[in-house]
This record gives structure tokens, C-alpha cells and sequence, in this order.
């Protein structure tokens, strides 16, 4: 959960004390409140929920819709959220043009009172991180199209690091899991060259690291237990050489 930011909460509170219009709304264990950017939601203790889903029972009837928050912390409206589910002019999620909503006690149901916990399931199978909005970054960039070394195989939609090279990811939403495929991308490497790929928290604890990658190892799959982590960065490191890149694939959080 994010920490105690003073000068946003400050910088919040006087747009809002200015702005035309500007209110909260009383909702489920918190408050919505709107600025001159938009609405967010206030968990009343210095917190705010951010590049994140959330459940949120707005008018305290027992029933719970979800919203999309991005990465400042402002609710995404009429809009697709970056792993590509459909918001509304409230911001709520819709499918089919149908409002997905809970109840508190936590059964899920749709807007005509029909079960629609496929639909989540399908919605928290996966976060797909290149189209996901990291909360830092430092030298990884996305590549629509990315080919590998040794197979000389293309890969799209991929996260490419040069040496020292990170990028850390949001996972308040409680994601369990982080899989992605590993591959020397095409490039200068030397036949002596090494790379690693480490797996990280916010506070650059080590959970995972890869073995050591060369010019010619094939591509890989990993999956890496992420439980209990609300960030995740991704570094890599060279362990010889420095013109060598390494490149990620179908990186997800499931």
C-alpha cells in the first residue's frame, strides 16, 4: 500500500478546496473525492488505492462495483484499463455494457442478479505488463517486435534490459504470480558475455534470479511466486560484458 504522501495529500486537498464543484461522497470504508483532475478515492488513513482494480461499495447498499485507478491514483472513466477491461462514465466495470458488481459478504454478481464470477476469474487471471503503466523505470524499455539470439525467433510486445536496467510494477491488486519468457535479444553479445535477470521487491529484496544468460541460451519460461508483494521490480545485471541485451516476453502477473 502506498505510503503517507504529504505534498500530494496537500496539493489534493487545496484543489479541492478551489475548484468549483469539488466533493466526496461517502462510500465503503472510505471517501471519493474530486479535484480539479478527477476523482480518487480517499481510504481516509493517507492511503489511496493506485494502478489497481478495486472493489468499492459507493453508496453503502451491500453491493460493491470496480474501478480502475491509474498510476497518480485517479479512477480511469468512459475508457479501457491498460490489461483491457471497459470503464463507464462512473468509471464502474462493464461488460456487454452491464455494470460488474459484488456484494460485500464477496459473491459476485451482475446488475441483473445473475452470477458473473467468470468474468472475474477471467479478469484476474492475468496483468499484462507491457500494457501496464510501471510506477518506476530505469533504462527497460517496451518493444512492439523483439528477436531473439539464438532461435532467432521474433517475439512481440516485449521488455528489453541493458545492463543495470529495471522497471518496477504495481501489485496491491494481490497477484500471486509473475511468468514471463527469457531470451537474449539479437544484438552485439560476445561469447563471453553474461547477463542475469532478477526478480525484486520495491525495497530491492531478492526473491528470484535467473541462471546466468549467454549469447546463445535459449528462450525460457520462468514463474516466480510473488505472494505478499505489492511491488515488483525487474533488474538485470551484467555479470561480463556491457553490450549485451536480455529481453522479456508475455510478462504477466497472474
Amino acid at each position: 500500500m502506498k505510503k503517507l504522501n504529504w505534498a500530494k495529500i496537500m496539493k489534493v486537498c487545496a484543489a479541492t478546496a478551489v475548484c468549483t464543484g469539488a466533493f466526496t461522497l461517502s462510500a465503503f470504508a472510505g471517501n471519493w473525492v474530486k479535484n480539479a483532475t478527477g476523482w480518487w478515492y480517499d481510504y481516509g488513513n493517507g492511503t489511496w488505492p493506485s494502478s489497481s482494480w478495486q472493489w468499492i461499495d459507493g453508496n453503502n447498499d451491500g453491493v460493491a462495483e470496480c474501478y480502475y485507478f491509474d498510476r497518480f491514483g485517479y479512477c480511469l472513466m468512459n475508457t479501457t484499463s491498460p490489461d483491457g477491461y471497459q470503464v463507464n462514465g462512473s468509471g464502474a466495470w462493464v461488460e456487454n455494457g452491464a455494470v460488474q458488481t459484488r456484494n460485500v459478504a464477496g459473491t459476485q454478481v451482475n446488475n441483473a442478479g445473475q452470477s458473473a464470477a467468470q468474468n472475474t476469474s477471467s479478469k484476474k487471471s492475468g496483468l499484462t505488463l507491457f500494457n501496464t503503466e510501471p510506477i518506476l523505470q530505469g533504462g527497460a524499455g517496451k518493444w512492439d517486435s523483439v528477436v531473439s539470439n539464438r532461435e532467432n525467433k521474433s517475439y512481440t510486445k516485449a521488455i528489453v534490459f541493458d545492463d543495470d536496467d529495471y522497471i518496477e510494477f504495481d501489485n496491491s491488486a494481490g497477484y500471486t504470480h509473475f511468468k514471463a519468457t527469457v531470451f537474449p535479444k539479437k544484438g552485439d553479445w560476445g561469447r563471453g558475455d553474461r547477463m542475469l535477470l532478477q526478480v525484486l521487491s520495491g525495497d530491492e529484496e531478492e526473491f528470484y534470479v535467473t541462471d546466468d544468460i549467454y549469447y546463445d541460451t535459449r528462450a525460457f519460461d520462468i514463474d516466480v511466486d510473488i505472494s505478499g508483494y505489492d511491488k515488483v521490480r525487474l533488474k538485470s545485471t551484467s555479470v561480463s560484458g556491457y553490450d549485451a541485451d536480455i529481453a522479456i516476453a508475455n510478462a504477466r502477473f497472474e
